[in-house]
């Protein structure tokens, strides 16, 4: 079985008008499937009234999901990759871009050697 990496965590204390914006968001997840060297396919998001957004960057090795909950001031994030590196790299970037504190909620590693 090939290793993947499921990864949950939550960015607390981040900037709402950085959440609310779908084009960074959906560039920040494009730059943290680059920075872990995964294959982007596609990006879809959706924006909610009167706030909040969901947006995945599907990939060619699994995920990275975001949905944001700007009413608590809080994303969540679910990744999955087979890829080599760390996922946690990913999330630490996506943290600091939109100034929040990172929690991971679950890092765990299925298969490999």
């Amino acid at each position: 079985m090939a290793r993947i990496q499921v990864l949950i965590g939550l960015l607390t204390h981040c900037s709402v008008e950085k959440m609310e914006d779908v084009m960074l968001i959906e560039g920040i997840l494009r730059k943290a499937a680059k920075m872990l060297d995964l294959t982007l396919l596609e990006t879809v998001s959706h924006k909610f009234s009167p706030q909040g957004m969901t947006a995945v960057v599907l990939l060619a090795e699994s995920h990275i999901a975001v949905h944001t909950y700007p009413e608590e001031d809080m994303i969540f994030v679910d990744m999955a990759s087979c890829g080599s590196r760390d996922a946690k790299m990913a999330l630490e970037f996506m943290g600091d871009m939109l100034e929040g504190k990172v929690e991971i909620v679950m890092d765990k590693i299925i298969g490999g050697a």
